[in-house]
């Protein structure tokens, strides 16, 4: 009589434990942070280009298997906007921009020393960038994950090392 008391019990708690276990293990499919990263469009140079072509095809070649052709666009951090090349009219860009708290973090004082980061869209399929015009970032997504810029959704890979 005592096991068919249990019996009920046990089957509950496998029953729970099989949900849990099924919730956590499921497949790796990328959560998208689909509002938009960038807040201008930029265009380094050809030196800039090439070395983060390069990077980013390195990346793919050690890192395909892991992530899959989904999306087949990968994100790099190509290179920093010089003060210079800091144009008046990202102000309101910046303001309207869900991605700015890293510059919004500091004080009107730093204004001037504001990071504005340049990422460009390499194609896994073709091995090549998309153009050779990228995204004005101010912030980054966390590296490995998969964000939107401009029109494309891309893992962001950082500096691609």
């Amino acid at each position: 009589m005592r096991v068919q008391t249990f019996q009920p019990m046990r089957i509950a708690l496998l029953t729970l434990l099989s949900v849990l276990l099924g919730a956590c293990g499921s497949t790796e499919t990328p959560k998208i942070d689909n509002s938009d990263y960038a807040i201008d469009t930029y265009s380094p140079g050809q030196y800039e280009i090439a070395r983060a072509e390069e990077r980013a095809k390195k990346f793919w070649l050690e890192n395909a298997a892991r992530y899959g052709n989904e999306p087949h666009y990968l994100a790099i951090d190509t290179t920093k906007l010089l003060e210079g090349e800091i144009v008046q009219d990202l102000w309101p860009k910046l303001i309207n921009s869900a991605h700015t708290t890293s510059f919004f973090a500091g004080s009107l004082e730093e204004y001037p020393q504001v990071n504005i980061y340049c990422v460009m869209i390499f194609d896994t399929n073709t091995g090549k960038f998309v153009s050779n015009q990228g995204y004005a970032i101010v912030d980054f997504p966390r590296k490995g994950q998969v964000a939107r810029f401009g029109h494309y959704v891309a893992r962001f890979i950082g500096s691609g090392s």
